[in-house]
């Protein structure tokens, strides 16, 4: 049985550097049940999957955010929505890509809900022929105004998530800059590889890893695939439809229809009568 995946947080001795780890092996099986995506379109939807994530260490209390890519060249449409407890649904559309996007021109679009805000937050970032992770530095340079580097592991199922923190000045002396963040990865680069290789799978065998590194533990939050759709919410989402197309466009001559969730497959009989019981109601 695969153990359950997790987002490590950790921060340097001279608090200078975070790092966001996720151990995803459990996150990634779970897509490749879920998801008929093609063979050579997998390890595309894995990267975006893998470099997205780590986004939830940056979530406060009940706070939910939305990331989806509208890639018109090539033509493909990502989504992935998360919560600060760590749950995430995921879907790629067309799931049978005809080539692996090396490049991606587009729309980066996000959505923040914040508890008690009916209204989320939104932007967008337009995007011009840039990888996956140069894609998701750019979202952290311009949304969160933060220096920070996805790095995703050829050798297993994680990512790390490296952040420059800001220069303190407390006592409003001269700061002495620490070293950038492109020189603090190359100068750290074998030590992350290092970590990659071994594809730790243990939580004190993760934080051990860092602590050599002198990084120091903060917290650890379980990540696990679960989607929050239902029958009800189905049955709503049918109704506009046919509130805007009409029954016989979504309904024929049949007296019940399956949907399908984009995100989990789970798949419901929704029937003429109870759409018409809900659009009597309004």
């Amino acid at each position: 049985m695969i153990k359950e995946s997790r987002l490590f947080n950790f921060i340097n001795k001279e608090k200078t550097f975070a790092i966001s780890f996720l151990e995803g092996q459990k996150v990634i099986h779970d897509l490749a049940l879920v998801h008929s995506v093609n063979n050579q379109g997998f390890g595309f939807f894995r990267d975006c999957t893998l470099s997205i994530l780590p986004i939830i260490n940056f979530l406060k209390p009940q706070e939910n955010m939305g990331i989806f890519i509208d890639s018109e060249n090539p033509y493909f449409r990502f989504k992935l929505e998360m919560n600060q407890a760590g749950f995430f649904r995921t879907l790629i559309l067309p799931e049978d890509l005809p080539a692996v996007p090396e490049k991606i021109s587009g729309k980066l679009r996000t959505a923040k809900q914040f508890p008690y805000s009916k209204t989320p937050y939104s932007s967008i970032i337009n995007v011009d022929n840039r990888s996956i992770k140069e894609l998701m530095n750019d979202f952290f340079d311009k949304s969160y105004q933060m220096k920070s580097q996805v790095i995703i592991s050829d050798d297993s199922d994680q990512v790390m998530l490296v952040t420059k923190l800001p220069e303190v000045n407390v006592d409003k002396e001269e700061v002495v800059e620490s070293v950038s963040l492109k020189d603090y990865i190359k100068q750290n680069k074998e030590n992350f590889d290092n970590i990659f290789k071994q594809a730790l799978n243990e939580d004190n065998e993760i934080q051990k890893a860092f602590e050599a590194l002198d990084f120091d533990f903060l917290k650890s939050t379980e990540i696990k695939f679960k989607c929050n759709c239902s029958r009800d919410r189905m049955v709503t989402g049918v109704a506009g439809v046919v509130r805007s197309s009409g029954f016989a466009d979504v309904f024929h001559n049949d007296a019940s229809i399956e949907t399908k969730c984009d995100y989990c497959k789970t798949a419901y009989l929704i029937t003429k009568e109870e759409v018409s019981s809900i659009l009597n109601l309004h």
